[in-house]
């Protein structure tokens, strides 16, 4: 039995590092990014064997000491095994756990962001297109650079598409002086989705921008830093470590809870595109569920 709770206890923390992985990866447009959910789902059933096979284990123990198959009434358990490297898997899964929650409050989100990740899905890409018409007069946005004024259009392009070219009309052309026919512009599209239309390209938008610039390069520098500090720390207590092994209903139990409340928090994240600050209060509230967990077990384990 105790070979069942060795394997189940791997499996949780194996199958638990590919979704923590996948799940860091920035790109939302990641093809299995949206199966997230469906790691997340697997982890908790790893996690749910390993409880299983652990219950059975106690109960077989109690088992026998209720038919006095041993020389003496009560008999402490052995000492659970060691391993050092449970204590460096563990603490820098800690801390990806929390990096990966983060990294899902990174923009763009909205309805613009589920676009973009149709569109990554779909193949798409920017390539330059020639206006066949601007509709209207371009409207100033009020923005200068380098002394250019910047203006808005609505303009008529024909786009490449697999099926066949196709007259589209694209709103909100933000260009450094004003569009004329025949000049070539940046859009963004993919040739295999008609359906998804076209747009400018967003990587000036400044949600984007500061995910990608700021917030992502941040994540990952205390991720790096928790991480190695918490396998350090775990390193140095190996035996509480190795104690933490054996399924204790008061400490573990809690425990899960915590961490099946980040995953809950963080579904909406991976199934859906909130608002900016929606997003990001579920990526933190979920990001600090892995150290609540780590601290209830740290003081009741």
């Amino acid at each position: 039995m105790r070979a069942g709770t060795r394997l189940t206890g791997w499996a949780t923390v194996l199958v638990g590092y590919v979704t923590v992985l996948l799940g860091a990866v920035p790109d939302r447009g990641f093809p299995l990014k949206s199966e997230l959910p469906w790691f997340l789902a697997a982890t908790a059933v790893c996690g749910l064997f390993w409880i299983l096979a652990s219950v059975l284990v106690r109960m077989q123990r109690r088992a026998r000491l209720r038919r006095k198959t041993w020389r003496r009434r009560y008999e402490p358990w052995p000492e659970p095994p060691r391993s050092r490297a449970l204590c460096w898997v563990l603490g820098f899964g800690i801390a990806l756990t929390s990096a990966a929650a983060l990294t899902q409050g990174v923009g763009p989100d909205g309805a613009e962001g589920k676009w973009l990740s149709e569109v990554s899905r779909a193949g798409g890409h920017t390539r330059e297109l020639r206006v066949a018409k601007v509709v209207g007069q371009p409207e100033t946005t009020g923005a200068r650079t380098d002394d250019v004024e910047e203006f808005s259009s609505t303009i008529v392009v024909t786009v490449p598409f697999d099926s066949g070219p196709r007259q589209v009309t694209v709103e909100g052309v933000r260009t450094q002086g004003e569009l004329a026919q025949g000049r070539t512009i940046e859009l963004l599209y993919a040739p295999s989705r008609p359906d998804l239309g076209v747009r400018p390209p967003v990587d000036k938008d400044i949600s984007s921008t500061v995910g990608r610039l700021i917030a992502l390069p941040l994540i990952w520098i205390l991720t790096l830093t928790a991480g190695l500090s918490t396998a350090v720390a775990m390193h140095r207590r190996e035996a509480a470590v190795a104690q933490t092994r054996r399924f204790e209903p008061w400490v573990h139990l809690p425990a899960a809870l915590l961490l099946v409340c980040g995953a809950l928090l963080v579904v909406p994240l991976l199934t859906g595109f909130p608002d900016t600050g929606t997003g990001w209060s579920l990526a933190i509230g979920s990001a600090l569920t892995p150290w609540l967990a780590l601290a209830w077990v740290a003081r009741t384990g």
